[in-house]
């Protein structure tokens, strides 16, 4: 993404080169008619309460921002992207895909709110209201998103909430729209491109069990070239045989079911969400990382599984592994921006060893072979089967997900400062959801900060300073890698 590629969510506030690149038409942005498999089984998910895919984002701004310039910037986000005005037309059996419609009824009173904190205005109070926010669970009938303007936070900031349904897009799809969304410049620029407002939808049941039955159908000489490939490939026995065995072996290593056991410390679920925020300067992390010849990614999840370690042993029961999963993108150039393009990746994180270096390491090459697994993308391929299960029927796979202690994910961010309505951000935390997991960690780095937002069960993590202050600690000594003689090593910093 480039400066160019960035517009603002102001009508008229723009970037004058925006014009250049956008002209009067929508973005490319989830502009898909119907949603993938993927998106598909996240939407059903919300079947079972414990299961939904609501995702959020906490932007903490300098001021608060004008009301009427926030308004009539989602009014024109909601042009430029027209998925922000479309719901969600389900099958009327509520089995494969469903179809995006533009909403006749289309109401930005309803998705937008503004509500002032009470208590001592605190970052504590705010993640509190935030989580309550977050458990709402969305109107399947309406476009599912909402954003809420938070106000009276200390020193004149105020803050911006915006949730919606995983079905909408991955990480790194929301942080694309987002960058285009926002503006690169505090004041505005009548050069806005306006294109209008896309027409409302009319979808029947019997249009989408056609669609449905027409996408099988075009699906069948797909099958078939796989079919026969697989019948020619018995022509040299040895090698099919070893392709499948590999397969075979390494369908149970990505559906978790070769994971270690979830730590018992870790055990209780239940419908609670609890939010926490932690930050660090970016080049810290690098420089950790190139003092260990590994990635970012190697040292943020070698610190988060440093926290967990040291939460075990404060409480007493030190385990040797705890299950974690980590998405993959499987993104590509071609694909559109919006919707999901992910994988899942299977670690068995390494809490019983105490060095930080040989933590890095042994995670870094984890991961390599959770990504090279040959079923890596399975259930992207079985996707177009498992969409036309019902929800409740879907919701029995669930286990693969409800056993992990942790599932982390790190989506790089907006390299450059942003603006909302004359507000600049300041910080982005984002905040996934708990698919039956005990901790959901999701790090985005905001113009050179590390912004990590944590959403732990209520039930799971049952000492929760104690555990902000063991990630703290776990983070500090995978930092301190790349000490030397004169430069002190950053420390990661609970914001709350």
């Amino acid at each position: 993404m480039s400066d160019t590629q960035n517009t603002d969510n102001d009508p008229t506030d723009s970037d004058p080169t925006d014009t250049v690149e956008s002209g009067d038409r929508p973005l490319e942005w989830a502009n898909d008619p119907h949603m993938s498999a993927v998106d598909t089984i996240m939407w059903r998910g919300d079947t079972d309460r414990r299961m939904r895919g609501t995702i959020s984002m906490l932007e903490i701004y300098d001021c608060v921002p004008d009301w009427d310039r926030l308004v009539a910037a989602h009014e024109w986000a909601s042009r430029m992207a027209p998925r922000f005005r479309q719901r969600v037309i389900d099958s009327p059996f509520g089995t494969g895909t469903p179809s995006w419609a533009v909403d006749p009824d289309f109401d930005l009173h309803y998705h937008m709110r503004r509500i002032r904190l009470g208590g001592d205005g605190s970052m504590r109070e705010l993640l509190t209201t935030c989580e309550q926010l977050a458990m709402t669970a969305l109107d399947a009938a309406r476009p599912p998103w909402e954003g809420t303007l938070i106000e009276g936070l200390p020193d004149g900031k105020a803050a911006y909430f915006l949730k919606a349904h995983h079905a909408l897009t991955d990480g790194l799809g929301a942080i694309i729209g987002l960058a285009q969304l926002h503006s690169p410049m505090r004041d505005h620029n009548p050069s806005k491109p306006q294109p209008p407002s896309p027409d409302p939808t009319s979808i029947s049941a019997l249009d989408i069990l056609t669609r449905q039955v027409g996408e099988e159908v075009r699906r069948i000489p797909h099958r078939i070239d796989t079919t026969w490939k697989g019948v020619r490939s018995l022509t040299r026995p040895r090698r099919a045989l070893s392709t499948a065995l590999r397969y075979g072996r390494s369908v149970p290593r990505v559906a978790g079911l070769v994971s270690p056991p979830g730590s018992p410390l870790l055990a209780g679920r239940s419908l609670s969400w609890r939010f926490s925020a932690f930050e660090v300067p970016f080049t810290d992390m690098k420089a950790a990382a190139t003092a260990c010849k590994a990635s970012v990614n190697d040292i943020y999840l070698a610190g988060l599984i440093g926290g967990f370690r040291r939460y075990h042993e404060k409480l007493g029961h030190p385990v040797e592994a705890i299950p974690v999963a980590i998405p993959i993108s499987v993104r590509r150039p071609e694909d559109p921006a919006g919707g999901n393009r992910i994988a899942v990746g299977r670690l068995a994180g390494p809490t019983g060893i105490a060095d930080p270096f040989e933590r890095v390491l042994t995670i870094r090459e984890q991961v390599r072979a959770a990504r090279h697994e040959p079923a890596v993308d399975i259930f992207n391929t079985l996707g177009s089967v498992m969409a036309w299960l019902p929800g409740q029927v879907l919701m029995q796979f669930s286990g693969t997900t409800s056993q992990n202690d942790l599932q982390a994910s790190n989506v790089p961010g907006i390299p450059w400062d942003t603006y909302v309505a004359g507000a600049k951000v300041e910080r982005m935390f984002p905040f996934g959801p708990l698919p039956g997991c005990a901790v959901m960690a999701t790090m985005i780095t905001h113009n050179g900060v590390a912004c990590l937002g944590l959403n732990s069960d209520g039930a799971a993590i049952t000492e929760p300073e104690l555990f902000a202050d063991c990630l703290v600690a776990g983070f500090d000594e995978v930092l301190a890698l790349a000490a030397d003689d004169e430069v002190q090593p950053g420390r990661l910093v609970r914001v709350v």
